[in-house]
């Protein structure tokens, strides 16, 4: 996975968000996505929950004052030890990170905070050990700097395994997402991703309850499984050529 995919322009990111808009869409915090009660009002509803990966300084910058003009509510999953001070900060490639005192600008503008874990690391290639430290260790410094509960985690690079999302129900998370992989529940819900490449059109495409659908028959069917293990051996073999 490409991470810079991912990173679309102020430009692509003000029209998705003038075309929610004027389409009727409200966006809604976590805790009413998941509240069960609710799902039914919800898919009679044109609702969307807005997440952003990584705590880049550019949702501070940028991202957030065009979600302002529209009204629209985030959540931001934050990689905590990137995170740092004014006078203390870290960049990759992808640019700068924001520093505590935006995300607690952040908080009491409204936008809320879930766990990236600590390092960013595809979680599958830790020990057990390694995993409960980034997944404990998130939490425990946003409760501690946040002073409130962080009920939510976001898998880097979307991975996990079932193994994983029992550790992150166990660490006291209340739901995890992903990106579209393997099965879908609470400790992996699945969001839409938005591309550099996307077109306007694409971008309404995957509003679409099809979008969904589409990913529940690739990864929950025993067709969809059947489907990929033969594509994976087609492009194994072509890599060997």
């Amino acid at each position: 996975m490409n991470l810079g995919d991912f990173a679309i322009s102020a430009s692509q990111f003000e029209r998705q968000m003038r075309y929610l808009s004027e389409h009727g869409y409200v966006s809604l915090p976590l805790t009413e996505l998941l509240r069960k009660s609710d799902k039914r009002r919800l898919l009679r509803r044109r609702a969307v929950v807005l997440t952003f990966d990584d705590s880049h300084e550019d949702f501070f910058t940028v991202a957030y004052p065009i979600l302002r003009g529209f009204n629209f509510m985030a959540t931001v999953f934050v990689v905590t030890k990137r995170i740092r001070g004014k006078s203390d900060l870290e960049r990759d490639v992808y640019g700068q990170y924001m520093t505590w005192e935006q995300i607690e600008a952040l908080q009491k503008w409204g936008i809320s905070f879930g766990s990236h874990t600590c390092t960013h690391p595809k979680l599958p290639h830790l020990s057990r050990e390694e995993i409960w430290r980034e997944l404990a260790g998130s939490k425990e410094c946003l409760e501690a700097r946040l002073g409130q509960e962080i009920k939510w985690l976001a898998y880097p690079y979307g991975v996990s395994t079932s193994e994983i999302q029992r550790m992150a129900e166990v660490v006291g998370y209340k739901a995890a997402f992903g990106v579209s992989r393997g099965r879908s529940s609470r400790f992996n819900i699945w969001r839409r991703l938005c591309r550099r490449d996307d077109t306007l059109m694409t971008f309404a495409l995957r509003l679409n309850h099809w979008y969904h659908y589409v990913g529940h028959l690739r990864e929950d069917t025993e067709v969809g499984r059947f489907l990929r293990k033969v594509k994976h051996r087609i492009g194994f073999r072509e890599r060997l050529r």
